[in-house]
């Protein structure tokens, strides 16, 4: 199954390189179809229609075209001014009237390279900064969604696990039934095969009730909760080789978490930059032409006007950006060290819940089987009681159950890492996505 890192393919300008898989879960391998009668629903499905349907993700699209936009204002200089000027008219004497008048036409400007520049800069790390924020949605949108996705998951295999348990139920009462009626086993037992069939088909309408709702959890990560009528298309089983912590650790200064932080310490960097050319004075130029009435004659006008003032006028403020960049340096800091701790915490609990699911899967489960076979025989043969045969199939049935809730332990912990961290868990992951993408 495709993994959640081919719905983040879109190139930026700052650190592109953290935008790496999310959430490996390519381990939901397609499985045999499940009912006929309903939409089957796979893992990419399901995430592609989070991320395409979420209001929230919606909203930040528009966040990041307003911050396009500021860039592309940033880059407009001021427009050329075109004065007019007359002199010596209206007055008394010669100057009565517009005989004498001067008038002179001029065009204006200001020198603001430097403005320009650090205005553009501030715009482009402000939209650096939209672009993580959006990504870093994203990524949790697409985490919730596969959280959902397997927590349903989890209950559509117990279910299956419940209804085959009912099953076995039914057939041993029926077992047990014939058994009583040529006098080979007693009333009580059949009584307790009874019970034990209500308590199965209990246990099945329970799980129902818990899919369905978990189905409605699932669907409202797309607006949908009430498009329920779906079956999920997938299985909790894995085995991909784990990227090592040591990697992971290594990894952790491009991860958008902390990459945020140090972005918009560079915003704060081009902002001291633009406070500094703003407290600059702007030279401005003046050219023009004069025309004199009572000689019928021009001439040529130019003028140069440089502002008087304080050139540290804006030392406040650069003070101020200074320190909110120091912050935001001390807070990426701060962040990889929480990852760090959190993804030692995550990581122990990942490899702990892969290897009680190797575990199960692998040696208990087997033997149980064999031990149900075993059970199986020696009940038609008379040596085991009802209690004893029942309870060797339920440690089958308890381990199975162990098997799923250890499956989906494993994937939570794994989903939750790739959500903090927004790195690759599995050795092969990031050469399979090249491929998926040339």
């Amino acid at each position: 199954m495709s993994r959640i890192s081919i719905f983040f393919t879109h190139k930026k300008p700052i650190n592109a390189r953290f935008f790496v898989p999310l959430i490996l879960l390519g381990v939901l391998a397609f499985a045999s179809p499940l009912e006929a009668a309903e939409v089957e629903l796979t893992f990419t499905q399901a995430i592609k229609r989070s991320l395409a349907q979420h209001p929230q993700i919606k909203a930040l699209a528009y966040r990041n075209q307003a911050a396009r936009a500021q860039i592309r204002q940033a880059e407009i200089r001021r427009g050329t001014e075109i004065q007019l000027e007359v002199e010596d008219v209206l007055g008394s004497g010669i100057y009565e009237g517009a005989d004498s008048a001067q008038a002179t036409l001029s065009l204006g400007w200001a020198l603001e390279g430097k403005q320009v520049e650090s205005r553009v800069d501030v715009a482009e790390g402000k939209q650096s900064v939209a672009v993580i924020e959006q990504d870093l949605l994203r990524y949790d949108v697409a985490a919730r969604t596969a959280q959902a996705f397997l927590t349903a998951l989890a209950y559509q295999e117990r279910l299956a696990l419940a209804k085959l348990a009912s099953d076995n139920a039914s057939s041993s009462l029926d077992e047990l039934r014939r058994r009583s009626r040529a006098g080979r086993a007693s009333q009580v037992d059949v009584l307790r095969a009874e019970v034990e069939l209500e308590r199965r088909k209990l246990d099945v309408e329970d799980l129902d009730h818990e899919l369905l709702v978990a189905r409605q959890h699932l669907a409202a990560q797309w607006g949908g909760a009430n498009e329920v009528d779906f079956a999920l298309l997938g299985e909790l089983q894995t085995s991909q080789q784990l990227v090592s912590l040591e990697e992971l650790e290594r990894q952790l200064q491009e991860s958008p978490r902390v990459t945020r932080f140090l972005t918009q310490a560079r915003v704060n960097e081009s902002e001291m930059a633009m406070a500094k050319a703003d407290a600059l004075s702007r030279w401005r130029f003046s050219a023009g032409v004069r025309r004199y009435e009572a000689t019928d004659d021009f001439g040529v006008v130019a003028g140069i006007a440089i502002p008087l003032g304080n050139q540290r006028r804006n030392q406040a403020r650069v003070s101020e950006l200074a320190a909110e960049k120091s912050l935001n340096e001390a807070m990426a800091i701060s962040e990889e060290s929480r990852l760090q701790a959190r993804l030692f915490e995550l990581y122990q609990a990942l490899q702990h819940s892969r290897h009680q699911a190797a575990a199960l899967r692998e040696e208990m489960i087997q033997r149980l089987r064999q031990a149900v076979s075993a059970a199986n025989e020696a009940f038609s043969l008379g040596r085991f009681s009802y209690l004893e045969w029942i309870s060797v199939k339920q440690e089958l049935l308890d381990a199975r159950l162990a098997l799923i809730n250890t499956q989906l332990a494993s994937h939570v912990s794994l989903t939750e890492i790739e959500r903090l961290t927004g790195l690759a868990l599995y050795v092969k992951s990031v050469s399979a996505q090249s491929k998926e993408q040339k």
